[in-house]
């Protein structure tokens, strides 16, 4: 079973170092009422709850160089419940960048509500070799054949 807790230790640096360095306000979890009339817990809202954001940490492409349309398409969930939701801004945040050029093409491509804001929050070298360690380990999980 896939192990997360790097993801979510980058998900929480994102949180409380970046998106507060970028819009001068601190972030928590937070769940919220959709228009639907059920609750969403956002990865990141804002002290004002004008900014709504949800975290990735994923690749635009698999270990083999596939397109990532697993991953794409929890981006496309998560921009549902960013449009259910009352915002001033709706943000998905990338840590990385070839997954944000490949969401903001898609953007320009009239293929992402145009609600939706996709930023590429780098992460510090440290927190990039754990997230690629992990990665690896998470994709011999799920390669065909002998693991052990």
């Amino acid at each position: 079973m896939a192990d997360s807790r790097t993801q979510m230790k980058i998900e929480k640096w994102i949180r409380e170092n970046w998106l507060p360095q970028k819009f001068g306000q601190k972030f928590a979890t937070k769940s919220l009422q959709l228009s639907s009339g059920g609750f969403f817990e956002f990865d990141a809202v804002s002290a004002d709850r004008n900014i709504v954001a949800n975290i990735s940490t994923s690749s635009a492409r698999t270990r083999s160089g596939k397109l990532a349309t697993g991953k794409i398409h929890k981006l496309r969930g998560d921009m549902l419940f960013l449009l259910m939701v009352q915002a001033d801004k709706r943000i998905i945040v990338l840590s990385e960048k070839d997954m944000c050029d490949y969401m903001i093409k898609e953007k320009d491509n009239g293929r992402v509500p145009m609600e939706i804001e996709f930023v590429h929050a780098p992460i510090p070298e440290d927190l990039k070799k754990e997230l690629t360690a992990a990665k690896k380990i998470a994709a011999q999980e799920v390669m065909p054949g002998d693991h052990g």
